[in-house]
């Protein structure tokens, strides 16, 4: 009976190569990451090894489904049957959702855009990506990884990956973009050019008035209350 029953499973069109025909389908998760959809069934990516990815089924933890993927190209393979049926209202709504940009989209879509970067106060450099700031974290071959500047402050997770001209997030921001602070940034990134096209008058002027700051320092004036 054993036996039959895996012969039986063999034939049926659940493992295997079902997916071998047409591209897969991805949509973002809420972390920025990637669904694969395949049959209606949504898989969250695992790992990957070479050009094979390896995806669990997204109800995995919530329903104990041990169904597996992996995807080499455009062919997908399905190792494993789920244990519950498709979640068609959630997938309805990642769908409805992906019409906004999307990380997954950018990266293969169009010429890729100049990346923006903005000098620190400690002289390293920030990367400017849909108004967020991401401070550099480490760099390995032609990867540069970044983590979101706010991590510290507001506990945000968020990363970002650079190669080239290419920009994949991680996962998304917990919090606003801080447009005052990016444009305070922009500001000084301008200011040593828009110093050497200031007006040799107002540097004089400039220069005048920081020697009356000092002529009334605190020391200053410790030395002028004692003379009186």
């Amino acid at each position: 009976m054993g036996l039959e029953t895996l012969r039986q499973r063999e034939k049926r069109p659940g493992v295997g190569q079902r997916g071998s025909s047409g591209d897969p389908e991805f949509l973002r998760t809420p972390l920025g990451g990637s669904f694969l959809v395949h049959e209606s069934f949504i898989y969250r990516r695992e790992k990957a090894t070479g050009d094979k990815v390896y995806w669990t089924c997204r109800d995995q933890a919530r329903m104990g489904c041990r169904s597996r993927a992996i995807t080499q190209g455009q062919r997908v393979m399905v190792m494993r049957r789920h244990c519950h049926p498709p979640d068609l209202g959630g997938l309805e709504a990642l769908k409805q959702r992906e019409p906004f940009p999307t990380q997954v989209l950018r990266e293969g879509s169009g010429p890729p855009q100049p990346l923006e970067f903005l000098k620190t106060s400690l002289g390293g450099r920030f990367l400017v990506h849909e108004c967020f700031l991401y401070r550099k974290e480490k760099a390995a071959g032609e990867k540069v990884y970044w983590m979101c500047r706010d991590q510290a402050r507001l506990g945000c997770r968020s990363r970002a990956i650079t190669q080239g001209q290419q920009v994949t997030v991680m996962r998304a921001h917990c919090h606003m973009p801080d447009l005052v602070g990016l444009e305070a940034l922009r500001r000084r990134e301008r200011l040593p050019i828009a110093a050497q096209q200031e007006d040799p008058e107002k540097i004089k002027l400039l220069t005048k008035v920081q020697l009356c700051f000092k002529s009334y320092s605190p020391e200053s004036q410790q030395i002028n209350g004692e003379s009186q």
